[in-house]
């Protein structure tokens, strides 16, 4: 997903401002458009300060993060936090454990994006699927636990949407007449640009270069989160491996699809079923997505361009006709 910027005006009366934090394991870039450029700045430090606060928190890669504290200690109090672990259980279910959010003994093994990615082999990960099994985990009263002593527990399917909503909540959007936050594959919105125009997304085309889309989507007031298997991958012997891992099987999934694309308010649950959707595939894919009430878009491999909802039209311009791709009402 590539935020658009085009069409930009800026008005004698109108600022803005930008700046990028690293958290949650990527680049997250915010554009805040107002009359005050002091005022534009400071949420600019607010925003920054939420997103390493979320990361410090949640993010496995943090020593003392609630996380790292549960994969140590086997529980954790999740305090203010509870929000986040409480959504992964929650698509962990509904998906039927597609979606896990105890993935990390076998995301490591891969570490598909890293220095040293691999593809395990198939006894490594049939070892380390022992300790995938979200049902073990207990979240009551605040507290997270578990009795498998080797269970690890990650965010990363869900953090980054998680991320930018917490930081969408310390906006002064009286102040703001718009604004974009930026997690790469999680984006959200909100008012408008100084020539009032909506955002525009582009929907990337799953196998063209980083700047090639087959549409763009036309937005604000809303939240879009995209997983693919081109974000992350390697090949190796003519095999794409990708990131998005199916946690049932311990191996890349295998659903027929190149991308799937949320839409919804809701930045943590578009980031949570993005990622189960591509897993789950097209047909129990938009099952989960009609479940949730939520728009969805689903690019297969033989690039088919599904919509689950004749809504999604009014925000998406289809531009794929020339890649090959096509645009189909999913019937079901």
């Amino acid at each position: 997903m590539v935020f658009v910027s085009c069409d930009k005006f800026l008005s004698e009366q109108a600022s803005e401002a930008q700046n990028t934090t690293f958290a949650m394991g990527t680049a997250i870039t915010s554009t805040l458009y107002g009359k005050n450029e002091t005022v534009l700045e400071e949420n600019l430090e607010m925003i920054s300060h939420c997103l390493n606060t979320v990361d410090l928190d949640i993010s496995w890669r943090q020593e003392d993060s609630l996380v790292s504290v549960f994969n140590r200690e086997h529980e954790v109090s999740t305090g203010d936090r509870e929000e986040v672990f409480k959504t992964a259980l929650e698509i962990a279910a509904a998906s039927g454990g597609a979606f896990d959010p105890t993935i990390l003994s076998v995301s490591d093994l891969w570490n598909i994006g890293g220095e040293n990615q691999r593809r395990p082999l198939d006894v490594e990960i049939q070892e380390a699927l022992k300790r995938v099994d979200y049902q073990a985990v207990v979240l009551s009263d605040g507290i997270l636990s578990t009795d498998n002593v080797h269970m690890l527990f990650e965010l990363g399917a869900i953090g980054k949407g998680y991320a930018i909503a917490q930081a969408a909540k310390v906006i002064d959007m009286e102040e703001m007449s718009g604004g974009i936050i930026s997690a790469g594959s999680s984006i959200l919105t909100f008012g408008t640009k100084p020539d009032g125009s909506k955002f525009r997304v582009a929907l990337r085309d799953p196998r063209g270069g980083q700047d090639d889309r087959i549409g763009i989507i036309t937005a604000t007031d809303t939240s879009i989160s995209t997983s693919g298997d081109y974000e992350k991958y390697f090949e190796e012997d003519g095999v794409r491996y990708h990131h998005i891992l199916d946690a049932r099987t311990g191996y890349p999934a295998d659903s027929g699809l190149m991308s799937v694309t949320v839409i919804n308010s809701d930045s943590t649950l578009c980031d949570a079923l993005s990622t189960a959707g591509f897993i789950l595939g097209l047909d129990e894919g938009m099952e989960l997505m009609d479940k949730y009430g939520v728009l969805a878009i689903f690019v297969d491999n033989q690039r088919n361009v599904y919509y689950n909802n004749k809504s999604v039209l009014d925000l998406l311009s289809f531009e794929g006709e020339a890649e090959g791709y096509t645009l189909v009402p999913y019937e079901g």
